[in-house]
């Protein structure tokens, strides 16, 4: 019997070892901290998207910046204008007449 109680007393003290590795996995992963903000994923455009804006700024009179926005970006037409770069485009088509 004193084999089958050593074994059962080690069993304990690894179980206790067990519960205090566990509350602190707990209190570190459960802290008072922010955890890292979710970054949502960025908006696609649509060469609709970004026709609709431009088409908004020239009819408003700024066709001439228009212009010279498509050929910042190598274009001369929305159409030759890589849709990866529709995102940037109209963030600098949202300063247009808003100096």
């Amino acid at each position: 019997m004193s084999e089958l109680s050593q074994v059962l007393d080690e069993m304990i003290a690894c179980g206790e070892g067990m519960i205090k590795a566990a509350n602190a996995l707990k209190d570190i992963f459960s802290s008072t901290e922010e955890s890292p903000a979710k970054t949502e994923p960025a908006p696609t455009y649509t060469k609709e998207n970004v026709r609709g804006v431009l088409a908004a700024k020239s009819a408003a009179g700024f066709k001439k910046e228009v212009k010279d926005l498509l050929e910042k970006f190598g274009a001369q037409q929305l159409k030759q204008i890589d849709p990866k770069d529709y995102a940037a485009l109209l963030k600098e088509a949202e300063v247009i007449g808003n100096a």
